[in-house]
């Protein structure tokens, strides 16, 4: 069984973090992610959408949400939440 690659970036986040979501009628969404001055990660699609990028979105959005919870509850001062495997399903990264 071959070892599966994992990438892992740190981005140094304070108040000059931001995330920014833009809808266009005639072409694809945008949604950057900024770290200024460290890091801006902008996600793109072509014009034709296919069930990858769906599922893409779809694990971006999962994702996103668990890590809001977790931020949430460590401002709160809760312990954080029994650990899940977060790993990008065989194939998803095909898109």
């Amino acid at each position: 069984m071959a070892a599966r690659r994992v990438l892992s970036v740190c981005i140094p986040v304070g108040n000059r973090a931001g995330v920014e979501f833009r809808r266009y009628d005639r072409r694809t969404p945008i949604l950057t992610l900024r770290a200024a001055p460290a890091a801006l990660v902008t996600l793109t699609l072509p014009e034709k959408v296919e069930a990858g990028h769906v599922q893409f979105a779809r694990q971006l959005a999962r994702l996103s949400a668990r890590y809001a919870i977790e931020v949430e509850r460590s401002f709160r001062g809760l312990p954080a939440l029994p650990a899940r495997d977060h790993a990008i399903p065989r194939g998803a990264d095909a898109a």
